[in-house]
């Protein structure tokens, strides 16, 4: 392997692709990156065995070959040289990196076999990038923690016609988004996509309406975009029916400015310095009193609100209705809820394109 390729394009390249480095596996091959140079192009993958992300840039390449180095390792280096061209020439098991009067030798990670990204061959749709991260920072909030239960750590991605959903939830709360998909391939399809694995995709994306072409293979589905595939492991399992929820009547319903509501939980939540402690929401004939008691002191804050139903109280954690708060931009929130057990719904005023679901605190 002999190769030169420019600085910029190298460090953005191994910046993208050390997203799906290993930092802690036994493994050591999985800590690398595989560079291999063909044909004016140099191909860089990482993959630590639930993400794969490779991409290509340009090079000269004068004699094509391939080596594993270790990655973080090999990304200080790069980012750390002068501006222009660099030279890679592998000999033996070891590789020279050379700029200017600067030079390195790393020596190659061998032993292991590099694991090849997954293959993933089954287009099933397309969509920009704009509306993925839409989607994804919509319900991302809601996805679980609990190791003990895989399937809430992930997002329901469910094809549906020409609608794609995106669905999470920690049990105590749920998040639902719709976008409309043109580009939809073949059949109506649910998968689980790992909320981790979602959030490393948008860092990755240019954020700049480019068009992301999405493949399916064996448990793996793979992001196409540019000169990058981005490849997942799905989560094995079946998500809970979450539609029951969604629909449900509510004997009372709130139409408010979602700012102003959530700079008054905020300022609630204030006194919620250990975050155990909910936010009493009492509504009577228009006016919504939000109070909260704790060791710290005492809040109490009364907006004005369209209302219609009966009147009454429940309680909930602020951070969630927050966060829900937070994941819209719609300048009217509608929120329905009724006195007991029974969920609350918060979205958009005048859309249904994504919903949230929030259970109560008992008090």
């Amino acid at each position: 392997m002999h190769f030169q390729a420019e600085n910029t394009a190298l460090i953005t390249g191994i910046r993208l692709v050390e997203r799906a480095i290993s930092s802690n596996n036994p493994l050591q091959i999985l800590g690398g990156i595989h560079l291999e140079a063909d044909n004016g192009h140099l191909t860089l993958t990482a993959n630590d065995l639930e993400i794969s992300i490779q991409t290509k840039i340009e090079c000269t390449s004068f004699v094509s070959g391939s080596a594993v180095l270790d990655g973080k390792l090999l990304s200080a280096l790069v980012r750390r040289l002068p501006q222009g061209n660099v030279i890679f020439e592998k000999r033996d098991t070891q590789v020279i990196i050379s700029a200017g009067t600067t030079e390195f030798t790393l020596n190659e990670l061998i032993g292991d076999e590099f694991p090849a990204p997954p293959k993933c061959d089954q287009k099933i749709l397309s969509l920009t990038d704009y509306e993925l991260s839409k989607l994804a920072h919509s319900t991302l909030f809601c996805v679980g923690t609990d190791e003990q239960r895989p399937i809430f750590q992930g997002i329901l991605m469910e094809i549906s016609g020409e609608s794609l959903h995106f669905v999470s939830t920690d049990s105590n709360r749920l998040a639902f988004a719709k976008g409309e998909v043109p580009f939809v391939v073949g059949e109506d399809m649910e998968l689980i996509v790992p909320g981790k694995s979602l959030t490393e995709l948008l860092k990755c994306l240019p954020m700049d309406e480019t068009v992301i072409d999405v493949y399916y293979g064996d448990k793996q589905l793979a992001f196409h975009f540019e000169n990058t595939i981005f490849t997942t492991r799905l989560i094995d399992g079946k998500f809970p029916n979450y539609r029951p929820i969604l629909y449900t009547d509510q004997e009372i319903t709130l139409t408010m400015n979602r700012q102003h509501f959530l700079q008054a939980i905020e300022r609630a939540a204030i006194f919620d310095r250990r975050g155990n402690h909910p936010v009493l929401m009492q509504v009577t004939d228009g006016v919504l009193e939000l109070g909260m008691q704790t060791e710290l002191g005492r809040s109490m804050e009364q907006l004005n609100v369209e209302h219609s139903g009966t009147n009454g109280q429940s309680a909930y954690s602020p951070k969630f209705i927050i966060e829900m708060l937070r994941s819209t931009d719609a300048d009217q929130i509608t929120f329905k809820f009724e006195p007991g057990p029974r969920q609350a719904l918060i979205k958009p005023a005048d859309r249904d394109d994504h919903l949230y679901i929030l259970m109560p605190i008992r008090i």
